[in-house]
């Protein structure tokens, strides 16, 4: 699968679930806080270089997950904008 075919399923994926929660919910989620503490451990363990391998992707994992939480929240963002 090339990269442009899976920005095309996450796109959909995206589009799958902003149809199916509300733009106020998609926009009210957030991690939990046992998850937040995770990622900022992991991320200043890879600051000072100490992560290890499963550590690592791990960290990439969290920051794959933030990107697309991201994607969808603009679009819960935009479908509030329309009329």
């Amino acid at each position: 699968m090339a990269a442009s075919d899976i920005v095309s399923v996450y796109d959909e994926f995206l589009e799958y679930l902003a149809q199916q929660a509300t733009p106020e919910q998609i926009l009210a989620f957030k991690a939990s806080e046992a998850a937040q503490r995770r990622a900022d451990e992991l991320t200043e363990r890879n600051k000072a270089g100490t992560l290890t391998p499963d550590e690592a992707y791990e960290l990439e994992q969290m920051l794959r997950f933030n990107r697309l939480v991201s994607r969808l929240k603009a679009k819960a963002v935009k479908a509030l904008r329309q009329p």
